[in-house]
């Protein structure tokens, strides 16, 4: 074990603030590492080992690199995660983050400002204009559980739109049949949406999380729930819609 100090975690208190995190081997032999190759979710080891974000990164594989941020969901999206406290703390941390060369390499950038403060509203005030100048977008979340269900979900559509390029780029990048996929996507979604508790945002997870309509409406319960950011109540309301819509016939 090692004592390493923690940057953007959950319970900074103070500036001497410690934690013990696992030694890289333990935590390979142990199986936290994900399987390996260039679709994983690549997380920052000297940043973010021990993060209990990672307990909740349960729907996509992780692998240990060194990165410029904390988490890199695709070749042009990374993450950076901070915590309120934190930042409150040390005031001068992001901006060494978000300015950083290996940060801002990617096309897509996000801080992942962690809430964990009864008085949000200065903090907030100050992430949010430092990334309006920098170029960077804000996604703030209240629990770890969530951060992890935004991560998932950033790898998730970072994969489904390679795919799409890929296949825009197959069909030799047919402008009508862009603008076909587009009305079909929105008629999907419009169906989705009519199910109680399912939001726009919702529906466009669900779909790029199974790639089909089709592949949603055939779906069980637990798929539907492990699909980030949906979670046992919605996917009960949207299976027991869809049964109830479509039937075995059809």
């Amino acid at each position: 074990m090692m004592d390493v100090k923690k940057a953007g975690g959950e319970d900074d208190e103070d500036e001497t603030t410690t934690t013990q995190f696992p030694s890289s081997s333990s935590a390979a032999d142990s199986g936290v590492v994900g399987g390996g190759g260039s679709g994983a979710l690549v997380v920052n080891r000297r940043r973010q080992e021990g993060n209990p974000v990672l307990k909740y990164v349960r729907n996509v594989r992780y692998e240990w690199g060194d990165i410029g941020p904390d988490f890199e969901c695709g070749p042009t999206f990374g993450v950076v995660y901070l915590s309120f406290k934190y930042h409150k703390q040390h005031p001068e941390y992001v901006y060494t983050r978000i300015n950083g060369k290996a940060e801002n390499r990617y096309r897509n950038k996000v801080l992942l400002g962690y809430c964990n403060m009864e008085e949000p509203r200065h903090v907030l005030r100050e992430l949010n204009m430092i990334c309006f100048r920098e170029a960077w977008t804000l996604v703030v979340v209240y629990t770890v559980e969530e951060a992890a269900e935004y991560i998932e979900l950033f790898k998730t559509t970072q994969k489904k739109e390679i795919t799409i390029k890929k296949k825009a780029i197959d069909d030799g990048g047919d402008s009508s049949m862009s603008d076909e996929r587009r009305r079909n996507r929105e008629t999907a979604i419009g169906f989705l949406t009519a199910a109680r508790s399912i939001t726009k945002t919702d529906a466009d997870r669900l779909l790029f999380h199974f790639g089909t309509l089709q592949a949603v409406s055939t779906a069980t319960e637990t798929a539907i729930s492990a699909c980030p950011g949906v979670g046992p109540i919605k996917a009960k309301n949207l299976h027991s819609f869809l049964h109830t819509i479509i039937s075995p016939n059809e």
